[in-house]
């Protein structure tokens, strides 16, 4: 690629790395479940990963990005320039007793791009949802009703790097920005006096930063077949950030307010993120086969939220997932298609009351997708479509069946290359 080209894309890229920022933070969802904590916890996945079930602690790849462990981007070629970003369609149907209900709702996913500094380090940044809240339901109380909603999400905008250290061991580091505000309301209105509701509002406007550490050791076994062992760590902290909590009677005829409660707290001390331990393995024949497991673990038990540690259990997640390709280099269409697919379960960190006690929420992801090439170069469009089933222990509450149905984009361009004809 040209020198010219290779300036034009990079600004593209930058440019479009801006442009995601404000359009992530307007990712929609309509879950229950999001009223919980921070909301719906995204996956931290984009492209392939995505239909295999989220798995990459140990997945290398050059033609792919794999945020789940930045140890992996040392991997990708040095005349390489990846770029990709993702959109989705989500249904959601829900599920109470007799009582039914369905959502639809689209969201701009992820944007990242990735490129070699030397033979031996690489680079990659972007931007992802980190959580999500969306919800919109009226229950009865003693002489009225009760409309619950919440909106907004919190996001992550990430720098790391990725090297080798030696033959076969990667290290790697993101340096994470989290930001963006989530709002959760209460609305009462009395059936003895509907002229007159109170209304609640808490909202939690978070600006932090954090760390992820990575590494992968690849151990050849002979010229087709490898194994790779993967690790991530991210240290706990406590959040920063504001929170807004108001409290006011509302007018339903005249429209005006009037706040009884009208303040402004500091999340330090109150609200905290626990830290993630993750592992996985990856077995790879002839670059044509991979699959993946991958273990994570969250000590939520011990985060805080509103000075308070018994709103979460501890979530952990078991995930495996496969890439297939019939040929490297074939002519035929559908030999050249990369198929994927995956399977997780885990328990998720919200701690759910109800009248028969604390209840645990279980989430069960089966995951299809394919990688199709583009013709004449060499990116790839990603397709992903995903089944989530949540569901409450030993209570059953709210029943919750999502489909997913993701479309990717990765551009691979050969960034640094010059070509020897004038």
């Amino acid at each position: 690629m040209s020198t010219y080209k290779s300036v034009l894309f990079a600004f593209l890229a930058i440019a479009l790395s801006i442009v995601a920022i404000p359009v992530c933070a307007q990712n929609n969802i309509d879950s229950p479940y999001s009223r919980y904590g921070y909301g719906s916890l995204d996956s931290h996945t984009i492209g392939a990963s995505r239909a295999m079930a989220g798995v990459g602690y140990a997945l290398q790849s050059g033609k792919q990005i794999n945020i789940k462990n930045p140890a992996s981007y040392a991997a990708i070629d040095t005349l390489t320039f990846l770029c990709d970003f993702g959109v989705s369609l989500q249904i959601d149907h829900m599920k109470e007793g007799s009582l039914k209900e369905s959502r639809t709702n689209w969201s701009f996913e992820y944007f990242a791009m990735q490129f070699p500094l030397a033979k031996w380090l690489a680079a990659t940044m972007g931007v992802i949802p980190f959580s999500t809240v969306g919800y919109d339901y009226t229950g009865s109380i003693t002489n009225g009703t009760v409309r619950q909603t919440g909106e907004g999400s919190i996001n992550e905008a990430f720098v790391g790097l990725g090297a080798y250290l030696f033959k076969g061991f990667t290290i790697g580091v993101n340096a994470n920005y989290l930001f963006g505000e989530i709002t959760n309301s209460s609305t009462s209105i009395s059936t003895i006096d509907a002229t007159n509701a109170t209304i609640f509002d808490n909202i939690i406007d978070v600006s932090d930063y954090r760390i992820e550490i990575g590494a992968q050791y690849t151990i050849p076994i002979n010229k087709k077949n490898r194994l790779t062992l993967g690790a991530v760590y991210i240290p706990g902290k406590n959040l920063l950030g504001k929170g807004y909590i108001s409290g006011g009677n509302y007018n339903t005829s005249s429209g005006n307010t009037t706040y009884f409660q009208n303040d402004t707290v500091s999340l330090k001390n109150g609200y905290s993120l626990p830290a993630q331990y993750g592992a996985g393995l990856n077995y790879t024949y002839d670059e044509r086969l991979s699959v993946n497991a991958d273990f994570t673990f969250q000590p939520w038990s011990k985060a805080k939220f509103e000075n308070s540690t018994n709103y979460f259990n501890d979530a952990f997640q078991a995930a495996v997932g496969a890439e297939f390709l019939p040929q490297i280099y074939s002519n035929n269409f559908f030999q050249s298609i990369r198929y994927r697919a995956g399977v997780s379960v885990g328990r998720s960190y919200p701690r759910i009351k109800s009248s028969n006690g604390d209840n645990s929420l279980w989430e069960t992801q089966v995951t299809i997708g394919a990688g199709i090439p583009m013709k004449r170069n060499k990116s790839i469009i990603n397709f992903t479509f995903g089944y989530t089933n949540r569901r409450t222990t030993p209570t059953r509450l709210v029943g919750e069946n999502e489909i997913r149905i993701s479309l990717g984009l990765t551009f691979n361009e050969m960034w640094f290359y010059k070509s020897r004809l004038h």
